[in-house]
């Protein structure tokens, strides 16, 4: 019996007599869990130990508590119930107030008539599942658009791209309220040896950085693992379940940042300690963050590459001025030639790193030959 209560709608009866209680229970248990209460004050404990009722059916006359008062304590501290009034007695003021202020969905008079009574009920709870359906499609919504503000607004203020790195793995690991996460960004096809880390706990990070290392591996869609203990793409792994093992692992989403069909990143979120069931919203939810995430990368690497490139050319614009002006003279003097090597000599300083060597070379090449013809 209780298995079957499980997934029946709550409906909560509440009158001072006993006789109508029974009544009331023998009509509507096979339809819904059916919880009994002799009285206002004793039917808000139920509501504040159960939750999630859907129904309330309460009469109006009782000792210490009147339906409608009772009823109006509901509307403020359990507005999503459907709430039904039995009276036997004309008070018309009491139930036209309670009905028009919203706080009540119908009322019965009494004696009752079963099927009657039965049809108002179901449709209540046809109509409490409406309305609960459509409240969780908005909170699910109002919070896809704060997580995707949020996310956005941080990574905006993030001056350099590593500092992006950190934003993201930090906010959406906060958002979505897990253990620990890992954020590797990779580059021409491989991952980067450097990862971008959040943990809870701040006291195991160092502890953790090694081994967040490895559970991220390259991927191209959303992978979501409910049970690492019964799972093929950790266990069949040795680094990778000890890395789990360690850490106490047990549920994570492995989430590709992918902009315009290049991998950027991989974010890996783990929940520690206990199984997490993900939900198909999260992983949605989850889906539509990483593509800003990812847009914000992309433009951080390109801005960076353009903020170098633009370094280079300033120090190459440098260096030909600088070299126009030793050479202007037709003949060299003992003086000039002593300013040149002084010139090539702090170039040679000023250039020491990657493809400015190089360029440094090719100009010291260059001019050589027109050193030695002048000597």
């Amino acid at each position: 019996m209780k298995s079957r209560d499980v997934n029946k709608q709550k409906l909560l009866v509440v009158d001072d007599e006993p006789d109508n209680l029974d009544l009331l229970y023998r009509t509507f248990h096979r339809e819904f869990k059916v919880l009994r209460a002799e009285n206002g004050p004793a039917a808000l404990d139920i509501l504040n130990h159960e939750g999630d009722v859907a129904v309330i059916i309460s009469d109006q006359r009782m000792p210490m508590m009147s339906g409608t008062e009772f009823l109006s304590l509901t509307a403020t501290q359990y507005p999503d119930i459907i709430r039904i009034i039995l009276t036997g007695y004309t008070d018309v003021e009491d139930l036209v107030e309670a009905i028009n202020s919203g706080k009540v969905f119908k009322y019965v008079t009494k004696p009752w008539d079963d099927e009657e009574l039965k049809r108002v009920v179901r449709q209540a709870a046809d109509t409490h599942s409406v309305l609960k359906a459509r409240t969780q499609d908005l909170r699910q919504t109002l919070r896809r658009e704060s997580l995707l503000n949020a996310v956005t607004n941080t990574i905006r203020s993030a001056l350099s791209y590593r500092q992006i790195l950190q934003t993201i793995v930090e906010t959406v690991a906060q958002m979505f309220e897990v253990s620990c996460g890992v954020l590797h960004p990779f580059q021409e096809g491989h991952i980067e040896n450097e990862g971008f880390v959040y943990c809870r706990d701040t006291a195991h990070t160092a502890h953790a950085i090694p081994y967040l290392s490895q559970t991220v591996w390259q991927l191209d869609r959303v992978e979501v693992i409910q049970d690492a203990i019964l799972d093929d793409r950790i266990q069949s792994h040795p680094a990778r379940q000890q890395a789990y093992q360690v850490l106490d692992i047990r549920s994570s989403l492995i989430v590709p940042l992918v902009c315009q069909q290049e991998l950027m990143a991989v974010l890996a979120l783990h929940q520690c300690g206990e199984v997490r069931q993900w939900q198909d919203d999260e992983v949605e939810l989850i889906s539509m963050v990483s593509d800003q995430a990812a847009l914000a990368l992309s433009q951080a690497h390109a801005y960076e590459q353009v903020r170098a490139l633009a370094k280079r050319e300033a120090l190459i614009n440098t260096i030909t001025t600088a070299i126009d002006r030793v050479l202007t003279p037709k003949k060299f003097s003992r003086r000039s030639r002593s300013s040149w090597v002084r010139l090539c000599m702090s170039m040679a300083a000023r250039c020491r790193c990657g493809r400015r060597e190089i360029v440094l070379c090719n100009w010291w090449g260059c001019m050589t030959p027109t050193w030695e013809m002048m000597s």
